[in-house]
């Protein structure tokens, strides 16, 4: 009897920690500050964007984490311009739209700049999968 309960409550901590990694490999925080300036994915939504320095796309991501963000063009002629990129894959401007995509984990980082405003763009987030789990508008 001693055995099967040493046994019982082995397995019960083994699946108690077996879900608290899994939790921590998904995990996905935004930083306030990148490498390149204020995160965009951390400010609020309705923020008006006029550092013309520019900004950082930065997000840091647990062990198995995906995030995927996708910015489209609601108004305006202002447009986004981005350089150095840490950590995503980042398809072409099509329609409106372009989607950011992370290849990597751990800090991954992208310096962007909003020019010739005013502009306005919505920005969506997909974290771990294919539903918009958060979105907000930017202005600048």
């Amino acid at each position: 009897m001693k055995k099967i309960l040493i046994y019982t409550a082995t397995i019960l901590i083994l699946l108690m920690n077996t879900g608290c990694n899994k939790v921590e490999h998904l995990a996905i925080t935004y930083p306030t500050l990148g490498s390149y300036g204020e995160n965009i994915l951390a400010i609020p939504d309705s923020t008006i964007l006029n550092n013309i320095n520019g900004y950082s796309l930065c997000a840091d991501l647990g062990k198995n984490a995906e995030l995927k963000i996708m910015i489209t063009q609601l108004s305006g002629a202002g447009v986004w311009f981005y350089a150095d990129n840490n950590g995503w894959t980042i398809n072409d401007h099509s329609g409106g739209s372009q989607q950011f995509q992370s290849n990597d984990q751990g800090k991954i980082d992208l310096d962007i700049v909003f020019e010739n405003g005013p502009g306005s763009s919505r920005i969506d987030y997909y974290e771990n999968g294919s539903t918009i789990t958060h979105s907000k508008t930017l202005f600048w």
